[in-house]
């Protein structure tokens, strides 16, 4: 075998790879991924009732992330981020229930009605208040896709949003 025979099926075989490894990431089984916190499957349903849900005076902040069945590296890396931000910037709220995260996968037929209550057509991070029981107005995040990639200052953004909706009335 020449040099020239052996440098071709050198690059076909990295070129083999790399396709296998891109479809392998993007369309195959995803592998299971740390959970920082529990998960629900679907939203609560109005039967359930939380320890804030239970009080309708409370005003509070829902952080919503809303996903399909499978979700792509980035998505997986901005809900991560996104939770630990408001999990460690406001550990008391979380407690107590003033501020809430769920993770909705929409592609749920219980979880479709998300897509139109919020406008969103792919993978959103969506802050929602809710007063006396009924969510009253929402943001979606959408900045946060724009810096995903720099943990500090998506962490920085997350918190800042959630901050201003905990002091908007």
């Amino acid at each position: 075998m020449n040099a020239k025979t052996f440098f071709r099926m050198a690059l076909f075989l990295f070129v083999a790879a790399c396709i296998f490894f891109f479809f392998r990431d993007h369309f195959g089984a995803q592998p299971e991924q740390a959970v920082l916190s529990p998960r629900p499957t679907a939203a609560p349903s109005s039967s359930h009732v939380t320890h804030a849900e239970s009080i309708p005076d409370t005003t509070r902040v829902i952080a919503y992330f809303f996903h399909g069945h499978r979700q792509c590296p980035s998505c997986r890396h901005l809900e991560a981020i996104s939770e630990r931000a408001i999990a460690d910037g406001f550990p008391d709220a979380m407690r107590s229930g003033t501020i809430q995260w769920r993770a909705v996968d929409i592609e749920d037929a219980v979880n479709q009605h998300f897509a139109s209550e919020y406008q969103i057509y792919w993978s959103s991070l969506v802050l929602v208040k809710v007063t006396a029981g009924k969510p009253v107005t929402y943001k979606n995040l959408e900045k946060a896709w724009q810096i995903q990639q720099n943990d500090l200052a998506l962490r920085s953004y997350v918190r800042a949003e959630v901050r201003a909706y905990l002091g908007a009335s």
